[in-house]
Parts: C-alpha cells; sequence; structure tokens
C-alpha cells in the first residue's frame, strides 16, 4: 500500500504538481551516485593509489658541480674557466633489503584498507538512508491518518451541531467534541511538519537539496519480510570490519617487515668527471673520471625504535581483530533478538491490539448514535483507536530499522 504525505490545503495550493514517487531501491541507488560520502571516500582511494605509485619509484640521482681555487681577490692575469678545479659528478642511492618492494606492499595494503573502509562507509550510508526512508513513510501515514481522522470527526462536530439545534442533545457535547476535533487538526498539522521534516532528511541522506512537496512512499511499510542472516562464520569470514582489521593486521606486518629493511644501509655510487686547472704543472690541462663509494656506517642508529614500535603496532593490530570478532558477535546478537522481538510484537500482539481497538470504537460509535453512551466514551474510544494506529506505525518504523541494523551487523546488503 503506498503511503503519500497529506499537507495542509494552503500549501498543497501553493505548490501544485505530481507527487514525487519513491521506492526504498530508487533512493538507495540514488545515494549511491550522488551523495557527497561517495566522492569522498573515492577520493581517498585515489590518494592511496597515488602513493602506492610513489612507493614503487626508484630514488633521484643527486648532480653535484663544484670549482676549486678561485682567488679572493683580483689577482690578473687569473682566468676563471682555465685556472679552476671543477668537479661534476652524479651520486645515485643503492637500495638494499628489498626496501622498494616492501614499500610497494606496504603502500598496496593502504589501498585495500581504503577500499574496504569506502565500502564499509557505503554501507553505513545504504543503512542511514533505509532507516530515514522508513522513518519518513512512517511519519507520512501518520499524517494521513490524523487528516483522516480529524474529517471523520469533523463528520461527528456537524452531526451534534444539527441534534444540538433541533435540541435533541446537549450543546456541552457540541464543545467537548468541538474540542476534540480541534485537539485532532492540532496533531495532524503537526504530523504533517514531521513529515515533511522527515523527507527533508531523506534527501539529506540522498545527497540531494531540492525537496519536493508532496511524495509518495512506494514501498508497503506492512511487508514483513523475514531476514536470514549467514551463520556466525560465514559472517566473520566475509564481514567488512573484519576484513578491514585483518587488513589492518596483514599492513602492520608489512611495515615490520619494511622497517626491518630500512636497517640495511644504502650505499652511494658516485661517478663523475674533473678539469684540473692549469696552476697545477703534473696534470694541466687533464680531464679525469671521478667515482666512488659512500657507505654509511650503522653505529648508533639501526632503526631500532622505528623497529620496536612497528611490532608494538602489529602487537595491538591482532588484539584489535580479536576485539573486532567480540563486537560484531555482540552487536549480531544484539540486532538479531531485537528484530525477532518486533517480528513477533507486529505478527502476534499490535494486530489484535488494532482490531480490538477497532471494533470498541464501532461498537461505541454506533451506541452513541443510538443513544446508548455518552459522548465521553466515544472520544474515549476515537482516541484509543487513533493511538493504536499510530502505536502500529510506529511498531513497523522500529521493525524496518530493526531488518536495516540487522542487516548492517551481519554484511548483508539493504
Amino acid at each position: 500500500m503506498a503511503l503519500q504525505l497529506l499537507l495542509p490545503p494552503a500549501v498543497i495550493q501553493a505548490f501544485a504538481g505530481e507527487p514525487t514517487r519513491l521506492s526504498l531501491a530508487q533512493v538507495l541507488s540514488e545515494a549511491r551516485s550522488q551523495s557527497p560520502q561517495i566522492e569522498v571516500s573515492q577520493s581517498r582511494i585515489d590518494a592511496a593509489q597515488g602513493m602506492q605509485t610513489q612507493a614503487g619509484l626508484i630514488p633521484n640521482p643527486l648532480f653535484t658541480l663544484t670549482s676549486e681555487n678561485t682567488p679572493l681577490g683580483h689577482s690578473p692575469p687569473f682566468k676563471f674557466f682555465k685556472d679552476t678545479d671543477d668537479y661534476a659528478y652524479l651520486t645515485q642511492p643503492i637500495e638494499l633489503g628489498g626496501k622498494r618492494g616492501h614499500r610497494v606492499d606496504l603502500a598496496g595494503k593502504d589501498v585495500g584498507r581504503t577500499r574496504l573502509e569506502a565500502e564499509i562507509s557505503l554501507r553505513q550510508l545504504e543503512a542511514r538512508v533505509a532507516i530515514a526512508y522508513w522513518a519518513a513513510a512512517s511519519a507520512a501515514s501518520v499524517a494521513e491518518l490524523y487528516h483522516r481522522e480529524f474529517q471523520a470527526l469533523d463528520e461527528v462536530v456537524a452531526y451534534n451541531r444539527a441534534r444540538v439545534s433541533r435540541g435533541a442533545s446537549a450543546e456541552s457535547d457540541l464543545i467537548r467534541i468541538q474540542l476534540e476535533s480541534n485537539k485532532l487538526l492540532i496533531q495532524a498539522n503537526l504530523a504533517s511538519r514531521e513529515a515533511r521534516a522527515g523527507i527533508i532528511s531523506l534527501y539529506r541522506e540522498i545527497g540531494q537539496t531540492d525537496f519536493p512537496t508532496s511524495v509518495v512512499f512506494t514501498d508497503a511499510s506492512g511487508d514483513l519480510g523475514e531476514v536470514h542472516p549467514p551463520s556466525i562464520e560465514t559472517l566473520l569470514a566475509q564481514h567488512p570490519q573484519m576484513q578491514l582489521a585483518r587488513e589492518v593486521v596483514e599492513r602492520a606486518d608489512a611495515n615490520l617487515a619494511l622497517q626491518h629493511a630500512n636497517a640495511v644501509v644504502d650505499p652511494n655510487l658516485i661517478l663523475g668527471y674533473q678539469r684540473w686547472s692549469g696552476l697545477d704543472p703534473q696534470n694541466a690541462g687533464l680531464n679525469t673520471l671521478y667515482f666512488g663509494v659512500q657507505v654509511p656506517l650503522p653505529v648508533f642508529s639501526r632503526n631500532q625504535g622505528r623497529i620496536a614500535a612497528a611490532e608494538a603496532d602489529l602487537r595491538g593490530t591482532r588484539a584489535e581483530l580479536r576485539a573486532q570478532e567480540i563486537a560484531i558477535r555482540s552487536e549480531v546478537a544484539t540486532a538479531l533478538d531485537d528484530y525477532t522481538t518486533r517480528r513477533k510484537s507486529l505478527l502476534q500482539i499490535i494486530p489484535r491490539m488494532n482490531d480490538q481497538a477497532a471494533e470498541t470504537f464501532s461498537i461505541t460509535e454506533r451506541a452513541y448514535r443510538l443513544g446508548g453512551t455518552d459522548i465521553l466514551r466515544f472520544l474515549d474510544a476515537e482516541r484509543v483507536r487513533i493511538e493504536t494506529a499510530v502505536l502500529y506505525q510506529q511498531a513497523l518504523t522500529g521493525y524496518h530499522e530493526s531488518v536495516v541494523n540487522l542487516k548492517l551487523a551481519t554484511g548483508m546488503p539493504q
């Protein structure tokens, strides 16, 4: 049964037009394509991939150009390009210990972690959109209920006004039912405002700022299709949060391997050219090659501090993995219990309450019209019927939220 938001007549006249029809699948699809959160997640993935590219690059060589034996004062016939010793050489760092491969592996773990974080963020977005959809649909249904009940009670007001004019009913009864009618009108207007706020909240989660005036929610809130979550073993193997926790452990392990590799010293190969000045009689006019090797001596720093930090980080991530498993088991158990309880209430308790409230009102209304009961009993039955109907809508909303939370806790798609 489609639910349509009812607005006050003045608003409808000011914003005439066809209502927007929305299904849950439609709003989820629009959120995936339009929410700024998706773009944020993608930019983080792109940044991580950029760092992975950077990690695989070879260190740049260093070019050095020097000149020696330039006098401080003016001493002709000194000629700079003839009488100075000039050197030009390249220094190329040589990475040992597999540093480049370990850097690429670590950056790859960052890419995988970022992708999983984006997937989790998307699932959370879908859950918020689904909850906002059912909340907006419920608010629209409650608003429709109050407006419908106001119109029905307004007919009873007209009926009593006619009876009072004929002297067949006390004027106090008319005043009492008019008060109840005005109260319903206020509740109907407040419900319309809540329904409007629900639409705005839903479109905010989708990522849109153009809010329609009237919406028809095409998914039936009364459809209580049963959810069958996977087994806990399957869930722990496939749950995005567990995958992320394992990826974090693997990243810490890759970082430890990189820090061990960084403890290996890297030599610098030097190759250059030397032009001798004419001031050196033995080497005047000679052009020679220059080469050498620079090797850092690991006397004080052998990267032991970063290695110890990486080992501690690895121990911490393994503990976090165990904590994540405990948290998921707890969340699934809580979500499953909430879902089961709400489903049982909707299937067994609330429908019976609805039927009893409707039957009580029907009997009381007939008795009132026949003069067999007073106005207070009639209004009391009316209030109970409305409150029970509102309770039913609230229970439906809570049930659908429990379904969304159960799917989110178990990693199932919305």
